[in-house]
């Protein structure tokens, strides 16, 4: 299996997507794909600049210029054409997920992917076989023709081909976005975190309890990386701790059928 990140950085990017931010969460990045066990070799980093670290020199080529966060899929084009996976699995995820623990390859058919709390896939942890090429061009045809996003067109085109993916247990991606739900479903320990260290409602969430669970995704490994490389904070803002106070009301019941359940 390889992991592969890929990092399109525009001019007039904004700020979230600054050159400088992308430099540190790169850096963060390939420190935690080394610590968590990958092998330098089986790590792909494909890039618009020049970028090297800890022995990880990024493949500088052309990115689509729209819908940034489909670049992993010009990423993953590259690699199939270019057979820099070997013809193994490709294990293809979004710059701010960050694998908590080393997970073996998942068995999957010829695609791999999580959904969010709902049945909606969600394309920023996606496992990718040679054979899912005829998928992975539909998907990329579309975006570039009709201007589409990356993931209404993936769950789109996917939802023609329901006999040739495979949805993971969300433990291989815990977002944000209906964190509750996602984590509680989620095989312990959590394989990969969805989080934006910039972004202080999403360490709230992640680490310091906003949703006021009491469980965190960023296991004790990750988030000494975290601190390394950004500035988080120790305990939740004020603001933090009225909405955990509000969004803890709000799941008592949830949390009481979870704990119940086991």
């Amino acid at each position: 299996m390889k992991n592969l990140l890929v990092a399109n950085v525009l001019p007039k990017s904004k700020k979230n997507f600054s050159l400088q931010r992308t430099h540190t969460t790169l850096k963060a990045q390939i420190e935690n794909i080394c610590e968590v066990g990958w092998e330098l070799n089986d790590i792909l980093l494909l890039t618009n600049f020049p970028f090297s670290y800890m022995g990880v020199k990024a493949i500088e080529t052309k990115l689509n210029d729209y819908c940034l966060t489909g670049s992993k899929l010009w990423g993953i084009k590259y690699v199939f054409e270019n057979d820099l996976n070997n013809g193994q699995t490709v294990f293809s995820h979004d710059c701010d997920v960050w694998q908590n623990v080393w997970f073996d390859e998942p068995l999957i058919k010829d695609i791999g992917i999580s959904t969010y709390a709902s049945s909606k896939l969600n394309g920023g942890v996606v496992f990718w076989k040679n054979t899912s090429i005829d998928i992975l061009e539909s998907i990329m045809q579309q975006i570039t023709q009709k201007d589409t996003k990356e993931e209404p067109t993936i769950n789109k085109i996917l939802g023609s081909h329901k006999d040739r993916f495979t949805i993971l247990n969300t433990s291989f991606n815990v977002g944000c976005s209906g964190y509750v739900p996602r984590i509680l479903k989620a095989i312990k320990p959590v394989k990969n975190v969805h989080m934006n260290p910039y972004n202080r409602i999403s360490w709230e969430t992640h680490r310091l309890d906003r949703d006021g669970i009491g469980i965190s995704s960023v296991g004790t490994r990750l988030e000494k990386l975290f601190r390394k490389y950004f500035v988080l904070a120790e305990e939740l803002s004020k603001e933090g701790q009225i909405r955990q106070k509000e969004l803890k009301k709000h799941h008592e019941k949830r949390m009481k059928k979870y704990i119940r359940n086991g």
